[in-house]
């Protein structure tokens, strides 16, 4: 079994979220998730962003209190597996924000699907999700 990563290192040998880890290197959050936990990560694929205009991400990137609050409405403080959220309607986010969680036939954070569940990381758990979450 391969030995376990912390979040950052995890979800860049995954493959599946380069532009979820640029966000955290732009706002100097490696340190953090690299580090600090436990945390529960709900990580947009790199499909979800394909729907959106460069342009429109590059701005985001530019506007780094904005990004911000997009990258905080994804990470939840504590280790939430699936099995946890079976029995959970909402969780808070890191910005502050209620995140809602259904569970009939796969689960759903907001109207995101998770597409691969219970990424096991040294601080936290990653779930990947099929759509960007908008506080």
């Amino acid at each position: 079994m391969a030995e376990l990563k912390n979040l950052i290192d995890t979800a860049r040998d995954k493959g599946s979220f380069p532009t979820l880890v640029k966000a955290a290197e732009v706002l100097g959050l490696v340190g953090k998730y690299s580090k600090e936990g436990p945390y529960t990560v709900f990580a947009p694929v790199e499909s979800a962003f394909e729907a959106i205009p460069a342009e429109v991400i590059d701005e985001s990137f530019d506007d780094h209190p904005y990004l911000l609050g997009i990258i905080n409405y994804h990470i939840v403080k504590g280790k939430y597996t699936t099995h946890d959220l079976l029995s959970i309607t909402s969780l808070e986010t890191v910005g502050g924000k209620a995140l809602k969680i259904t569970a009939n036939g796969g689960f759903k954070i907001d109207s995101a699907k998770i597409i691969e569940a219970d990424i096991e990381c040294t601080n936290g758990v990653i779930h990947a999700i099929d759509e960007i979450l908008i506080p």
